[in-house]
Order: structure tokens, then sequence, then C-alpha cells
């Protein structure tokens, strides 16, 4: 299977299966006007689970996991949760090499087991 293709079908997985977990778990405890949404941009390879709406009168925007496919490697931007994509990512045959830890800033990258860029 091409690299990209597994890349994809693997970023979409997971960051489906950790949406419909939330979801299922929170269906009763959120507020209707607060929802979450799953945004999966195959053709520019972005992959993006936000919450938005109102809570009262402030307003929600919250990443809570944001992944994109960037010069054949995986890109975690954002990760709020405590669901370990990245584990789930070598798990599933995805290299460190072809991971890289966005949200550290560049001079931090290095220090990880991560790819730098």
């Amino acid at each position: 299977m091409d690299t990209l293709i597994q890349y994809r079908n693997t970023v979409q997985k997971n960051i489906k299966r950790y949406y419909e977990l939330s979801n299922t778990q929170s269906a009763k405890n959120t507020e209707p006007t607060i929802s979450d949404r799953l945004i999966l941009d195959e053709q520019r390879d972005q992959y993006l689970w936000l919450r938005c709406g109102w809570d009262g009168k402030r307003r929600v925007q919250h990443i809570i996991l944001y992944l994109q496919i960037h010069n054949g490697k995986i890109w975690v931007e954002e990760d709020s949760t405590n669901l370990a994509i990245v584990d789930d990512l070598l798990a599933a045959g995805i290299p460190q090499t072809d991971i890289i830890l966005g949200f550290h800033h560049p001079s931090k990258r290095a220090l990880t087991e991560f790819a730098i860029a």
C-alpha cells in the first residue's frame, strides 16, 4: 500500500475512533449549545477535531486534536486528549522518523525521539 494512503487511513481511523468514543461518553453531559466537530480533509491532508459553541455568554472554540500530513510525515499539531495518538500511530507501524510533534517548538523537537521536520 502506498505510504500516503496508509498514513491517511491510520490518521482518519484513529481520529474517528477518538471522536466517536468522546461523543458516546459525553452525549448525556454536554450542553446542547456546545458540540464537537470532526473535519477530515483528504485533499489537503488536514484532520481536525474541535469543540465549539456557547457556554452561556462565553464563546467556546477549542482544538482537541489536529493532525496533518505534509511532505510524507504526520504532523501532530495539537493533542488535548489523554488518548495518546502518537502511541497509536506507532502501533500502526508508522516509524518515529515520520512523526513530527508540531506542538513542540522547532528548537525542542531534537530532544524528542521523533522527527524534527
